[in-house]
């Protein structure tokens, strides 16, 4: 799969973290970015003649000692010289002196205070204040002598660089974890010269470094579902609930205890009954919603799968919440005007206006080992009709297969083959092909399912293009949509509302159709292309937590072992080189 990354990282110059990549021209720009920054301390810069003071010397000494060596910002294999070339420059633009003391007693600042004060509540947003060295700094902060002003002054530099970096994009690399995860880099959205000059033209740097969180409202709802996550915590994991017989209403159980517990403590039951031996209807309503909220069939039955579901550790949950929070940062921090999300781990599209849900619907997605990719593209026309040119891989893999059990197989399912891939390309007789030999050369045809109630495509196709192939697209295999894990396809996304969705996608544009209008169109049974004059993003993402408007918080299964990916990469402090997508 081809890597999109808009530009080559290399495991250099994220400081403090051996499993953090960054692009070597997005640190470098945060460094000379600070020289805006810093231009409005008062009495930044020192006249040419002014005499050198004691802490400009040792400023100077440090800076000229391989400062990011000493401050241990690197990891094994890098080259820390051209980081402190640009440290260099920033403090020689500022006179040596230091960015973050007083002038008169070489004492932190209050915009130090706030600037740590940020680093320490970064828990909050599933940051890690180690990360930005914390204790160092307030050890540091306690001791006066020069060396450790000094110290302290160029290691809240850097951090400062680090968290905005990590609010903006995300602490890991998307690109060096897998593809798939995130098929562009966030370089393109983020410009941190703007970003570092607007922080330090505002008067209040804490509010300012606050603010570089995603604004999106499902983070705001990750963000509240970790606070209270960690409340429980502090109650104490919930007590393991023995596996036994299915537990049906009406039915008694010496476990229903433990239950109940963990139910009302997650919020799915009121409260605790007198009775709470006996499986009652109260308690069967609260076992639904749980199921509901954790992907599984709500049929109010405690069966293994449940009883697995209620003994996930707290712990395991918040994890699972800092991934996702994660995941939003890679995201561009405005979502506005109309969009279309699709998340491959929860089975869902949603339709968006500016960030209010307009339509949603139930998806298939993505076998394993024929993945659905994560990208983002710009949906540009839609098919009524479709033809479908069948991929190689799957002329190969399945339809030999099927002639040559059933030599009537293609004429059943209204496919027809020419020879080659051009527009011109003449059609043959299917009987002409020895298809017990044909084996891999079939490609050199092309096989055509016609338009049709029983093409793989349905009446509808979505385009958006992208090197993936993946596009939407209606299905005649409509059975598919009442299960709860509909991981079935070969990578593209079948949606369970086609006409509803092509009437969202063509409103308020001059070409608007109705479903009715739209109905007339398939019902000719002749190929129409629909091609938008406005081009909306289809945001394809992975997300095993989703937190709704009203606060519930709804998790979904790690189909492909893509949250143990990031995982390793965010808690593991593996280098991202060990973290790989697993096989």
């Amino acid at each position: 799969m081809t890597n999109n990354c808009r530009y080559r990282k290399i495991p250099l110059l994220h400081p403090f973290k051996a499993n953090k990549f960054l692009p070597p021209t997005k640190f470098y720009f945060f460094i000379f970015s600070c020289l805006m920054l810093f231009s409005t301390i008062e009495g930044s810069s020192l006249a040419a003649t002014a005499p050198v003071s004691p802490i400009q010397a040792a400023l100077t000494q440090f800076l000229e000692d391989q400062p990011t060596a000493t401050l241990n910002l690197i990891t094994t294999g890098t080259d820390p010289v051209l980081i402190d070339q640009a440290l260099f420059k920033l403090y020689r633009e500022h006179g040596m002196q230091p960015l973050w003391l007083t002038r008169d007693s070489n004492m932190p600042t209050g915009r130090a205070e706030d600037l740590v004060q940020v680093l320490q509540d970064s828990f909050v947003d599933g940051l890690n204040p180690d990360d930005y060295k914390v204790a160092e700094i307030l050890t540091l902060w306690n001791h006066s002598d020069i060396a450790s002003r000094v110290r302290l002054d160029v290691l809240l530099t850097m951090v400062l660089g680090r968290y905005v970096a990590d609010m903006r994009e995300g602490s890991a690399d998307p690109c060096l974890l897998d593809p798939k995860l995130f098929a562009a880099a966030r370089d393109k959205e983020v410009d941190l010269f703007t970003v570092v000059q607007n922080g330090l033209n505002s008067t209040n740097i804490k509010n300012f470094l606050r603010n570089q969180a995603p604004t999106h409202a499902d983070y705001t709802g990750l963000k509240q579902a970790l606070a209270k996550y960690r409340t429980m915590l502090e109650q104490g994991e919930w007590d393991d609930i023995p596996n036994g017989k299915t537990i049906r209403t009406g039915m008694n159980d010496p476990r229903l205890p433990l239950i109940c517990n963990h139910l009302q403590r997650s919020g799915d039951l009121v409260s605790i009954p007198d009775q709470c031996t006996v499986y009652t209807q109260q308690i069967e309503a609260a076992v639904k919603k749980f199921q509901h909220r954790f992907q599984l069939e709500a049929d109010g039955v405690i069966g293994k799968r449940t009883v697995a579901a209620l003994n996930i550790p707290i712990s395991r949950l918040i994890r699972k919440i800092i991934i996702n929070m994660e995941r939003w940062r890679w995201l561009p921090h405005s979502l506005n005007g109309k969009r279309i999300f699709v998340n491959i781990a929860g089975f869902q599209l949603f339709g968006a206006t500016d960030e209010q849900v307009q339509i949603r619907m139930p998806v298939i997605v993505g076998k394993k080992y024929h993945e659905t990719p994560v990208f983002t593209g710009m949906m540009k026309y839609l098919v009524v009709n479709p033809y479908w040119n069948i991929p190689d891989s799957i002329a190969v893999k399945e339809i030999v297969p099927h002639m040559i059990r059933n030599p009537d197989y293609l004429h059943e399912q209204h496919i027809r083959i020419f020879r080659g891939w051009s527009e011109n390309a003449p059609e043959i007789d299917p009987t002409s092909i020895n298809w017990r030999t044909i084996g891999k050369n079939i490609k050199r045809y092309r096989l055509r399912q016609d338009a049709g109630p029983t093409n793989a495509l349905g009446r509808i196709k979505f385009i958006f293009p992208n090197p993936y192939h993946v596009y939407l697209h209606d299905t005649p295999a409509r059975q598919l949509f009442k299960r709860s894990n509909r991981s079935f396809s070969h990578g593209c996304i079948r949606v369970s509302r086609p006409l509803d969705l092509a009437v969202y996608v063509l409103k308020n544009m001059k070409k608007h159709l109705d479903k009715e209008q739209l109905q007339q169109l398939i019902d000719t049974g002749k190929r129409k292309v629909i091609l938008l004059e406005r081009r909306i993003p289809v945001h394809v993402l992975y997300r095993t937590v989703h937190v709704t408007p009203e606060g519930t918080t709804f998790f979904y299964p790690d189909i492909y072992g893509r949250d143990a990916l990031l995982a390793g990469a965010l808690f593991s402090r593996k280098p991202l080189s060990q973290c790989r997508y697993p096989q």
